[in-house]
């Protein structure tokens, strides 16, 4: 059977009549006894539903599935909104009665128990694999088709046709240093996005602003944040979970800010011992989730020092985070990344794209390039009750002239002193390296006949390896993604995997 599911109204129009006249007392009025009888009469005609529509809506209790449309005599939703759950295995899609053109007379037999709906998505895929094109019928029973002809589709593309429109809970903690009350965040402008999309619940923003500082804070924070868990897993059970951490990072060795530890002075502490005692109390929440995000906005110390790296990859992988992103910038500014977010809220969230497929096209719209690279790790789970893997993933911006292989080059010559624009001389990129030289004339030269003058300053930049370059809009400039291998080493040095070496 086809089955049918109610959605939030949309703002696409429709028809009204038209008033002539707006001036007072021109108004044509129905009496209200007229209006008791008309409602009277609608309540009547959708209190029982006909005798084909029982059995639908007695499977539908029997599957606790959500409840079906208001339906008239014949079977048809009334107004607008209904939409036909595709049948397929595994294809959470649905297509709406706007889309799709049902022809007179046919819309009763879309609702009989033993015909099944295919949506446009998968009958292109069974296409492909057969490799042959068929028209599109849509409804089937017994493998075959119950319309005399195709059906027509009359709507047109407002997004991908793999994407869907998630209705999981979703929710957003965010977990903030004590210091960061009052600080501008890029979650806001990501709930803020997500809010139209759950017009009747099932978006949730939690926020806790934490100071672990000493073991007595440690505690407390551990009773409110169990306090807080217990309430939000009474609320509702919350598939994806989005957890952002807002912290800053100690510059030699990546260590994360606990809070304070007398006045206003902060401590800091390894990343497996902060992220226990930050994300333990949250354990259960984070288990039950089907998919939980992690975002650290923090400066990059935490992934460029070996001691930093080692232990966040360590504290992923305890936890069973499916996805972890952090920054590489020295100096990171959170706010950047606000179109990040909203490209991650509408790809990943609301459209169910995988994120390591959808990634390079959340990177291309984050407007990040310039700023930093990103750090994107991913938990694979192992078959048999093997211990779990990680992969990690390092982006970087890439450009032909200033940025070659993602290492920048100085804005400033270090043998002549002079601001200069790099002069390519040589690029392999089968070998993938480049050769630069200052374009100084003058550089090496010196006023003592007595000392031998240098050459022009020279760079070769080396690309790192496991790295590919992602197509982009520019012909000049791209993301690179390098696959990060810690089968031989457990460092976690991030700039130095892209040589550059003077030539």
């Amino acid at each position: 059977m086809a089955r049918t599911k109610q959605t939030p109204a949309k703002a696409t129009g429709g028809l009204a009549p038209r008033i002539s006249d707006l001036s007072k007392g021109s108004r044509k009025t129905i009496a209200s006894s007229k209006v008791a009888q008309i409602s009277a009469s609608q309540a009547a005609k959708v209190a029982v539903p006909p005798p084909h529509l029982q059995v639908m809506q007695e499977k539908r209790s029997r599957t606790q599935a959500p409840p079906g449309p208001l339906t008239n005599e014949d079977g048809v939703r009334e107004g607008e909104g209904c939409l036909y759950e595709c049948d397929e295995p595994d294809c959470p899609r649905t297509i709406c009665t706007q889309c799709i053109s049902i022809p007179d007379g046919y819309a009763k037999y879309t609702q009989e128990p033993d015909v099944k709906f295919r949506c446009v998505h998968c009958h292109t895929v069974l296409s492909k694999k057969s490799d042959k094109v068929s028209p599109y019928f849509g409804f089937y029973k017994d493998d075959q088709p119950i319309f005399q002809s195709f059906l027509p589709i009359v709507g047109e593309l407002a997004i991908s046709k793999r994407s869907q429109i998630s209705s999981k809970p979703v929710l957003i903690l965010h977990l903030k240093v004590v210091g960061f009350e009052n600080t501008a965040s890029p979650v806001d402008a990501f709930y803020s996005y997500l809010r139209p999309y759950f017009p009747n619940g099932g978006l949730r923003l939690a926020e806790v602003v934490f100071d672990l500082g000493t073991s007595r804070k440690t505690d407390k924070y551990s009773q409110l944040c169990e306090k807080l868990m217990n309430n939000i897993m009474q609320d509702r059970d919350y598939q994806i979970v989005c957890l952002v951490i807002t912290n800053h990072t100690n510059d030699e060795n990546g260590d994360p800010y606990l809070g304070y530890a007398v006045g206003d002075s902060y401590v800091t502490d390894t990343v497996p011992e902060f992220m226990s005692a930050l994300l333990d109390p949250w354990r259960k929440l984070i288990r039950r989730a089907a998919t939980t995000t992690l975002f650290f906005l923090g400066c990059g110390a935490i992934v460029n020092k070996v001691e930093g790296f080692s232990g966040l990859r360590l504290a992923v992988v305890d936890h069973a985070i499916s996805h972890t992103i952090a920054f590489t910038a020295k100096h990171f500014h959170p706010a950047f990344t606000c179109h990040l977010f909203i490209a991650f809220a509408q790809l990943v969230v609301i459209e169910c794209f995988p994120l390591c497929e959808a990634f390079p096209t959340i990177i291309e719209q984050s407007g990040l390039g310039m700023h930093t690279n990103i750090m994107l790790m991913n938990v694979i789970s192992q078959d048999g009750g093997s211990p779990m893997s990680l992969e990690c993933i390092r982006y970087s911006w890439a450009h032909s002239s200033s940025r070659p292989w993602g290492k920048v080059l100085p804005l400033q010559c270090p043998q002549c002193g002079c601001p200069t624009n790099w002069k390519r001389l040589k690029a392999n990129f089968s070998g993938k390296f480049m050769i630069f030289e200052c374009s100084f004339a003058n550089c090496g030269r010196v006023k003592d006949k007595s000392k031998a003058e240098k050459p022009r300053q020279r760079f070769i930049c080396k690309a790192p390896k496991n790295t590919r370059l992602l197509p982009g809009k520019r012909r000049s400039a791209s993301w690179m993604e390098t696959v990060l291998d810690f089968s031989q080493s457990t460092t976690g040095m991030l700039e130095s995997d892209v040589e550059m070496d003077l030539y």
